[in-house]
């Protein structure tokens, strides 16, 4: 089984918009057109059994729509969507309940879209309770074309809160934070409670940081993501295939490792 842990779909009346924005802003031409239909259809086609979805509410007003969409979708026994708060919506904490009594084990939280610093005391809150809820998070970790300027969640701010909140569960995307493998070896890798995925990483890192990463953090906390439509997942097997790594590490971060993170 291969089960591609970093998949971002959107809604049919937006995604045509919303691809065609964000493909400009970052020059990559995407591999779907961004709908729950295209983004079937390329896993199909690249051999992926099952994908998580990462859905992201940008600003407080979308909590609602982002969440019940995810409620939704979490039916489908294919698809394992993950659910968004916003730090500025007076009533996340609702919605952080309501994701989890409908069976939704993480969300998805992007420091440079929804613009917050990773070690802001504004999240504090919010990290405490999905430690104590059992709410695992997937940040964007790392560069990213949105704010080139400047990252928001770097390995030594990241590495502050996995410290703070030792029992959160953190999945750092990007190999821990990309285009910044020396700093994810200096700062991450060995904290228990952190998790990396091998989104971008076939685009933008070195393939020799990035098995040496996963030889110092462990092969049992990385997972096989995309970024899909930015990233091909074929590109990025391609990228993992080329790490040399032995038959059962390989299988752990194909698929094994994600369904324990979720329980299945």
């Amino acid at each position: 089984m291969i089960i591609d842990a970093h998949v971002h779909i959107f809604p049919e009346k937006i995604a045509h918009a919303a691809v065609e924005k964000l493909a400009g802003i970052s020059g990559i031409a995407p591999c779907t057109d961004g709908t729950l239909a295209g983004t079937r259809e390329l896993m199909k086609k690249s051999g992926i059994d099952r994908a998580v979805l990462l859905n992201i509410a940008t600003k407080p007003t979308q909590l609602h729509g982002v969440n019940t969409s995810a409620i939704e979708i979490n039916r489908d026994k294919e698809l394992y969507p993950l659910g968004s708060i916003h730090y500025a919506a007076p009533d996340w904490r609702e919605y952080l309940i309501m994701l989890k009594e409908a069976g939704i084990r993480g969300i998805k939280l992007h420091p440079d879209y929804q613009g917050f610093m990773i070690n802001s005391p504004q999240l504090k809150d919010i990290y405490a309770a999905c430690q104590e809820m059992d709410i695992f998070i997937v940040f964007h970790a790392g560069w990213d074309c949105y704010s080139p300027e400047l990252v928001h969640a770097t390995p030594s701010a990241s590495a502050l809160v996995a410290r703070e909140f030792p029992r959160l569960k953190m999945v750092l995307a990007h190999m821990g934070a990309l285009r910044m493998e020396d700093e994810v070896l200096k700062h991450l890798v060995g904290l228990d409670n952190v998790y990396f995925d091998t989104a971008m990483a076939a685009t933008y890192m070195d393939r020799e940081k990035v098995k040496m990463i996963i030889d110092k953090h462990g092969y049992e906390r990385i997972f096989f993501g995309s970024d899909c439509p930015w990233e091909d997942p074929v590109d990025t097997l391609n990228f993992i295939d080329g790490l040399r790594l032995k038959g059962h590490q390989r299988e752990a971060i194909l698929s094994q490792n994600v369904l324990e993170l979720f329980n299945k």
